[in-house]
């Protein structure tokens, strides 16, 4: 997410997948509206919208939540409305030094709480990593997964993002690993940009697509605001 006050973080989530270590600095709020299309052969998935919710607890705490409208079509099924559930989060940076060591890490604990299949739920506890240089960012983010009813695994990304202010152009691969030791579940590439049109509005993009070849492996495109204040 971004940063504030000192550093501002050009690659996170949304519109990739791959969060990084910013968060929104001490009482403000960050606010993402966004709608997403999820498209495979025997599936199509709308998010309309997705709100994502940020407040900074002081200059290195974030409290998040975020709660989809899911509009969805199976085929041999009807179409699907509902909200899908409810993830809630804690991010905390715990390492907030660049001017001597020039990266950033957090710690970003997340539930998720599905309001389709009872009792379902997800809990990750990943950790980013985050460095800049005059036009280059890198990040990356490992974590953590537990899932009711299925093994347990990890899921991570790397991102990159070149930094033409006001406009940064992004990149990530990202996967879950789900069985041991290395069955990659979702290995899948990212593209897209964020446009800083003010300092309180942000516009962004994306567009991704599985490298996995088989009926459920999907193509998504984003697109949203977020809003700080």
């Amino acid at each position: 997410m971004f940063l504030l006050n000192e550093v501002n973080f050009a690659q996170s989530s949304p519109p990739l997948l791959t969060d990084d270590p910013g968060t929104p600095g001490p009482g403000n709020w960050e606010i993402n509206i966004l709608t997403s299309f999820e498209h495979a052969a025997v599936y199509d998935e709308w998010l309309i919208p997705l709100l994502d919710i940020n407040y900074g607890l002081g200059d290195r705490w974030q409290l998040a939540a975020s709660m989809p409208f899911v509009l969805g079509h199976e085929q041999g099924a009807g179409v699907r409305r509902t909200f899908d559930g409810i993830e809630l989060g804690v991010k905390y940076r715990f390492v907030d030094n660049p001017g001597k060591t020039g990266s950033n890490f957090s710690c970003y604990p997340k539930v998720y709480f599905s309001f389709v299949e009872e009792k379902s739920m997800k809990l990750s506890l990943p950790l980013e990593w985050h460095r800049e240089w005059s036009h280059f960012g890198l990040t990356a983010e490992l974590g953590h997964v537990w899932v009711n009813g299925e093994s347990d695994g990890w899921e991570g990304g790397a991102a990159a993002a070149l930094l033409l202010d006001p406009i940064s152009f992004l990149a990530e691969g990202h996967t879950e690993v789900r069985e041991a030791p290395f069955d990659l579940r979702g290995p899948m590439v990212n593209f897209g940009f964020t446009w800083e049109w003010s300092k309180a509005v942000s516009l962004y993009a994306s567009y991704g697509k599985s490298l996995k070849n088989h009926e459920e492996a999907p193509t998504w495109s984003l697109a949203g605001f977020q809003f700080r204040f």
